[in-house]
């Protein structure tokens, strides 16, 4: 249910909302999100148990790992090789993921595709680096993709939405991008990429960004940017309520213990991003069950 809902928020195309009525949201539908309809999205599909569970990080292998422990989203991040194809690798060298070293950007796709994904004691596994395609189409169907555009990727979102495109893939990821790139993805959509209230989650930490995010993007998501030492402060969970209100469904970083995650949550997050998914999992399910 909470997987179709959020499929739903992602694929209302903005350039064709004429063609269906949008009805005002009731107060119901923006009340704080209870336990059970708080969404995960795994840190690159998580890996608290990668070798045991022979899935390491961005690999397509956890892709069926990430969903058969249903956390609803894969967080992943892109990447643009030196020949132009989009890769899933995380950090600015390929060094501590996989069997190479280098630069991903520097490199084409036929050297990437000759190394092995490393877990995170950093053994070797089975599983290859993988491409944007390759995530698209293992996860139609089983999982919903936040993806992150690592530095100068947002140059080619174009090329990017066009392999989404071909994979009729609309409702199946979200890209995560910093507000300071807001001009950058409003030409975009002005110039006819395809686009949905839901494809693009804004990285935000004032009131000012996400009313002007709200009013020229009409987003149904919103990250909401929390301190690692402090995220329950007062100013932070007042803007929480501030872009749940508004009937945004809010990001937050699962950071601090269960009782800041707890306050988050009746504060209206109903999306937490975290690096130990099982752990936020089994939060959830205790909080609903009043433990």
């Amino acid at each position: 249910m909470r997987l179709r809902l959020l499929l739903f928020l992602i694929s209302i195309p903005v350039f064709s909302c004429s063609s269906y009525l949008v009805a005002e949201s009731s107060e119901s539908e923006k009340s704080i999100p209870d336990s059970s309809s708080v969404l995960i999205a795994a840190h690159r599909g998580g890996y608290e148990t990668d070798i045991a569970d022979g899935a390491p990080e961005n690999s397509v292998a956890n892709i069926r790992n990430s969903s058969s422990k249903s956390y609803q989203l894969y967080e992943t991040d892109i990447q643009r090789t030196r020949d132009g194809h989009f890769v899933m690798i995380h950090d600015a060298t390929i060094d501590r993921e996989t069997t190479g070293s280098g630069k991903a950007s520097e490199m084409d796709l036929g050297e990437l595709r000759q190394l092995y994904r490393r877990f995170r004691d950093g053994s070797v596994s089975e599983e290859r680096v993988a491409t944007l395609d390759e995530f698209l189409k293992e996860g139609k169907g089983q999982t919903v993709f936040k993806a992150d555009l690592k530095p100068g990727v947002s140059a080619y979102f174009e090329e990017i939405m066009q392999v989404v495109v071909a994979h009729e893939a609309m409702d199946g990821i979200i890209f995560r991008v910093p507000y300071e790139e807001a001009g950058l993805f409003a030409i975009y959509r002005a110039s006819g990429v395809p686009f949905s209230k839901g494809l693009l989650m804004f990285k935000t930490h004032s009131k000012k960004q996400i009313d002007d995010i709200k009013a020229r993007f009409e987003s149904s998501a919103i990250q909401v940017d929390v301190s690692k030492s402090d995220p329950t402060n007062p100013k932070t969970l007042e803007l929480i309520r501030y872009a749940a209100g508004l009937g945004m469904l809010v990001e937050t970083h699962a950071e601090g213990s269960p009782d800041d995650w707890a306050q988050l949550v009746d504060a209206g997050v109903g999306m937490f991003h975290t690096k130990t998914p099982g752990e936020v999992k089994e939060f959830l399910r205790s909080r609903k069950n009043g433990n």
